[in-house]
């Protein structure tokens, strides 16, 4: 899968990822992972459907703690969600019990 696609994927899983919470430190992780969209036009758009998620989803303290720690330990660096783990240890895969 090319990086492009891998991050416009990104950008779609990223809605569903953190639609449980939202709060100024999820809405900063969304920012972040919305920055490495390949365009201006495709980060617009991860970055509205991030603002819409926080909209309709309440953020709990504890969403909130887990985007800060993602966000302090840089675990959704650009260089990062190019990989497989590197989506997994961001958040961004969803596994099935």
């Amino acid at each position: 899968m090319s990086p492009a696609k891998a991050l416009r994927l990104l950008a779609c899983m990223l809605s569903f990822a953190l639609a449980s919470g939202c709060g100024d430190a999820c809405l900063s992780l969304a920012n972040q992972v919305c920055s490495c969209q390949p365009d201006a036009n495709s980060k617009a758009i991860c970055n509205q459907k991030a603002k819409d998620a926080e909209a309709i989803f309440a953020v709990g303290k504890a969403d909130s703690q887990l985007c800060q720690q993602k966000l302090d330990s840089h675990l959704c660096d650009c260089t990062k969600l190019i990989t497989a783990e590197g989506r997994q240890a961001c958040g961004l895969v969803i596994t099935q019990p």
